[in-house]
C-alpha cells in the first residue's frame, strides 16, 4: 500500500466581540456554552482526497476569562475494535487559544475554532474528541467541558490488481520461444485506468532480460482481462515473471500479489501456474 499515515491540518480561529454577532450561535446542548461538530467526512480511493473536519465553538462562562480548545482524532478498524487517540498527527492534542488574546473578555464573545486532517488511512472510522477550558486572569482553570463528533466512515475504496494466471503454449512464429497468456484481474472494489503489465524473461542463469509492457486501459471492480507475450522459457532456475503495476504507479489495497512466474520448465506440452 502506497504512502504512511500522513496529515494535512487546516485551523481556522475566528471570534467574534460584538454583542449578538455570533454569541447566540454557540449551541447550550452542554452544560456549558461550548459545542464540537463533525463538519466534513470525504472518501476516496486516493489517500489525497482523504478527510475529515471538525467546528468548535465556545463563549465565556463566570469567571473563566480566556478560552482555550484541543483537538484530539481517534479512528479504529471498520470492522470494530477500540478507539485509539492518534498522537503523532500535527498540531493536535495540544491546547490552543484564541489568536486575539482578548476574546474571552467580555461576555458576547465567541471562540470558534475548526480544524480538518488529510491523508487519512483505510479501512478506518474517524472522529473527534473536543476539550473545552476556562481560565482566569491567573491562568488557574475554573471550568471544563468536552465533547465528542459524529463518526466518519473511510472504507477502502481502492482497486487490487493482481496477476491471477499464467498459461504457456507453444509460439507457432518463433519455435523457439512460447506463448504465455496472462490473466489479470481487479480483485478491488475500485476501477484503475491506465494499468501497465510487464513480463521479464530469463536472459542468463544469474538475471532477467528487459521488461516488456502493455497497458490495459481500465478494469473495473471484478473484471480481468487476457494479454498475451511471446517470449523465452526458462533459464536454469530463472522463470519469466510477470507484474501488474510495476512501477506502483496505482494505490492498490494490497500490494503483495501483483507478481506471478512461470511453471518451469516452460515449454510444451502447455502448462498453468495460478497464484495461490
Amino acid at each position: 500500500m502506497r504512502g504512511a499515515f500522513l496529515v494535512t491540518v487546516i485551523v481556522l480561529l475566528v471570534a467574534a466581540a460584538l454583542a449578538g454577532a455570533a454569541g447566540a450561535a454557540v449551541p447550550t446542548g452542554n452544560a456549558l456554552p461550548s459545542d464540537a461538530e463533525l463538519t466534513s467526512c470525504k472518501a476516496s480511493p486516493k489517500i489525497a482526497a482523504r478527510s475529515v473536519a471538525v467546528a468548535t465553538s465556545m463563549a465565556p462562562v463566570g469567571s473563566g476569562r480566556s478560552l482555550l480548545v484541543r483537538v484530539d482524532l481517534y479512528q479504529r478498524p471498520l470492522d470494530g475494535g477500540r478507539w485509539m487517540r492518534r498522537g503523532d498527527v500535527p498540531r493536535l492534542g495540544t491546547w490552543t487559544p484564541p489568536s486575539d488574546p482578548t476574546i474571552g473578555s467580555r461576555p458576547d464573545d465567541v471562540f470558534k475554532y475548526r480544524q480538518a486532517v488529510g491523508r487519512l488511512a483505510v479501512p478506518f472510522a474517524y472522529r473527534f474528541r473536543v476539550g473545552f477550558r476556562w481560565e482566569d486572569a491567573d491562568g488557574d482553570v475554573v471550568r471544563s467541558a468536552s465533547s465528542w463528533t459524529g463518526v466518519c466512515r473511510e472504507p477502502d475504496l481502492r482497486p487490487d490488481l493482481t496477476v491471477v494466471r499464467v498459461r504457456q503454449s507453444a509460439a507457432p512464429l518463433v519455435p523457439s520461444a512460447i506463448r504465455y497468456s496472462i490473466l489479470v484481474k481487479n480483485v478491488g472494489v475500485g476501477s484503475a485506468r491506465g494499468i501497465a503489465v510487464a513480463a521479464q524473461f530469463p536472459g542468463s542463469e544469474r538475471d532477467l532480460g528487459p521488461a516488456v509492457t502493455q497497458t490495459v486501459p481500465r478494469l473495473a471492480p471484478r473484471q480481468s482481462v487476457w494479454i498475451g507475450f511471446t517470449g523465452a522459457g526458462c533459464v536454469g532456475s530463472l522463470a519469466p515473471t510477470f507484474t501488474v503495476d510495476p512501477l506502483n504507479a496505482i494505490e492498490e489495497s494490497s500490494e503483495t500479489n501483483n507478481v506471478l512466474a512461470a511453471t518451469c520448465p516452460s515449454s510444451a506440452p502447455p502448462s498453468v501456474a495460478t497464484l495461490g
